[in-house]
């Protein structure tokens, strides 16, 4: 009997490749055995050629192929007694801008990627070609897609995920399509000659890990250039997010460097945003679907003819895949805007420590690691520790300070003390902390200073506790909208004030507007705050909060509570402002001519503020 724990029957789903993960209970016992997946369209006609899935004491992870419309999908144990059959509507949301996926080609490229011995790199062509390239590039992007749909599905955001550009052409994610060429929708790979020598591109002075390089930065300005150079759909005002592949990148071993290789991500808002990164670890990929078990489990050493530039962590063929495959994504994650994140998630800075959590996302069991001395997992469960995830969180309504500069940020000094991260060697168009971050490393009481120095200048901040207080506005909860801010206050912010913001119309659970019907107005000889109650029976305190949810009653001796019919708005909100001690009172009034509440004005006021809505 299967379960399937991350899809439903019937789901309607917008990205060709979907991950399934379940379980067979009755092959609980079993270690090493696998399922057969076949798809069909809703005629019961073969659509994508049937593939086999590793599952380990009856858990299964496995990627699924879609066709536009109905798709039929049967799970198969291998032992042919079980049996899983669901539907999924595959729904292409065509009306949404694509990523892009481009390969960088050196105008005397000999068109070929660095590939080990132990791939046949010295006998055949078969991972190293231009072909191959192209395949391993598809494949990976459709890894990308179905691991983002189904981290924002089990964070209750829906399957949601970027759509790939896609063309009617040859496909290859299926190793059968090399015997058997198959016409249909896949990725589309551009690729893009630049103007540049294989020679210019590896230049020691661009390579961004040699620690003496000057010109870390050019590579990802070269591919920019030469996209530009290239026309449509790479113009700025398509604002097109384009991940690219550097072809002719190569592990030197005489200098013990990787040439022609870039880790860079960046968006461009009102342009061209890219992620790139080089072929370097691409012998290690996948080129079809079915390869993918295989290339996560490889546990023989790359050897000497190839270099990985990541310390010691890409020792095994596996680690290598895990580690170009993941770290190539989050530079993917920066050019969507992502921002580097400090642990536990694919857009943690020095990702490539959390690499060997990437084979978890894609199977049931992990492999063993010689060199680190580790075993490898099994089984994979929905409750195995994975630090590599796609961080999700919706960071909005977090506090922060960000730092940007297209040129580039070299150094930053946090309270006079230089920060390891970014550096002349590495710079970084974008930085940011929050406020809990900072905190929990600073004493932000004092007047703590933050400096930075770019590329193209200087910029000190004094006080760092007086820019989280000039905040001039918040976000509207659970949109990207945000609010201008009017304040009724000294200007200055102390360690133990409150503050929440409320809206009188929020989503519910089902997405539709829940309007606000009642508003409790707590005002004794001051204000102490307000209780707003919402027709789906939720309410939503604003006033003082307390730790884990303990949050102190509110009293008031002129606590009046104001009714707001259907049809009826607040068109204005007056509070008060004491001389000796914070806000003395609240008013409300409705476009039916009601009001109430109680603004205090005798001779403890010192400013009363009126918002007209």
């Amino acid at each position: 009997m299967f379960t399937l724990n991350n899809i439903r029957d019937g789901e309607v789903v917008h990205q060709r490749c979907v991950l399934v993960t379940g379980r067979c209970e009755a092959n609980g016992e079993k270690r090493n055995t696998y399922v057969c997946i076949e798809t069909k369209d809703g005629a019961g006609r073969d659509i994508f050629p049937e593939q086999r899935w590793p599952m380990c004491q009856g858990w299964f992870k496995a990627l699924l192929i879609l066709t536009p419309g109905e798709n039929l999908i049967d799970i198969i144990s291998d032992d042919d007694l079980h049996k899983k059959s669901f539907r999924l509507q595959y729904v292409p949301l065509l009306q949404t801008p694509p990523l892009y996926l481009a390969i960088l080609v050196a105008k005397d490229s000999p068109l070929a990627i660095d590939c080990p011995p132990r791939k046949y790199g010295s006998l055949s062509n078969s991972h190293s070609s231009l072909k191959a390239a192209i395949s391993k590039l598809r494949t990976t992007a459709y890894m990308w897609q179905a691991l983002t749909a189904d981290e924002s599905a089990s964070n209750d955001l829906g399957r949601r995920s970027f759509r790939l550009e896609e063309e009617w052409a040859a496909d290859t994610i299926s190793e059968s399509f090399t015997h058997d060429m198959t016409m249909q929708s896949t990725a589309k790979i551009h690729l893009i000659r630049t103007d540049k020598t294989v020679a210019e591109l590896r230049n020691a002075h661009v390579a961004q890990q040699n620690p003496n390089a000057l010109y870390t930065d050019n590579l990802h300005r070269i591919f920019t250039e030469a996209l530009l150079a290239h026309g449509a759909p790479f113009t700025s005002e398509a604002k097109p997010v384009v991940a690219g592949l550097i072809l002719d990148s190569h592990y030197d071993a005489e200098s013990k460097l990787i040439l022609a290789h870039a880790a860079q991500g960046a968006h461009c808002p009102n342009g061209l945003s890219l992620g790139i990164f080089g072929s370097h670890l691409a012998y290690s990929w996948p080129r079809f679907l079915e390869e993918i078990p295989n290339c996560l489990l490889d546990e023989r050493a790359p050897g000497d003819r190839v270099g990985n530039g990541h310390g010691d962590r890409c020792v095994s063929m596996w680690k290598a895949c895990a580690v170009g495959q993941g770290a190539f994504l989050r530079e993917v994650g920066h050019a969507f805007s992502a921002p580097d994140r400090s642990a536990h998630s694919i857009m943690a800075t020095g990702y490539s420590s959390y690499s060997k959590d990437w084979p978890k996302c894609f199977l049931a069991r992990t492999a063993s690691c010689a060199h680190d001395k580790t075993e490898g997992v099994e089984p994979v469960m929905a409750d195995t520790p994975n630090e590599c995830r796609v961080d999700l969180c919706d960071d909005d309504d977090v506090t922060r300070v960000v730092i940007t500069c297209e040129a580039g940020i070299a150094r930053i000094w946090l309270g006079f003390k230089l920060e390891a991260r970014p550096s002349l060697a590495h710079p970084q168009t974008l930085v940011q902390y929050t406020r809990h971050e900072l905190q929990s490393r600073l004493d932000l009481r004092d007047h703590l200073m933050i400096e930075v120095l770019s590329m193209n200048g200087k910029s000190k901040v004094a006080d760092l506790s007086q820019l989280f207080a000039s905040s001039s506005s918040f976000r509207v909860p659970g949109t990207i909208m945000r609010l201008k801010k009017r304040i009724i206050n000294d200007g200055v912010v102390e360690e133990d004030d409150w503050r929440w913001a409320v809206m009188l119309k929020k989503r519910g659970r089902d997405g539709d507007l829940v309007p606000a019907y009642k508003i409790d107005i707590r005002v004794g000889c001051a204000l102490d705050g307000a209780i707003v109650y919402y027709k789906d029976g939720t309410k939503v305190p604003c006033g003082p909060r307390g730790k884990d949810g303990d949050d102190p009653p509110m009293g008031g001796h002129q606590a009046r509570k104001i009714a707001i019919p259907n049809g009826v708005d607040v068109v204005k909100v007056a509070v008060t402002k004491g001389i000796s001690w914070g806000l003395c009172g609240l008013r409300i009034w409705l476009s039916n001519g009601r009001a109430m509440g109680f603004l205090n004005r005798g001779g403890v006021t010192k400013e009363t503020l009126v918002l007209t809505l």
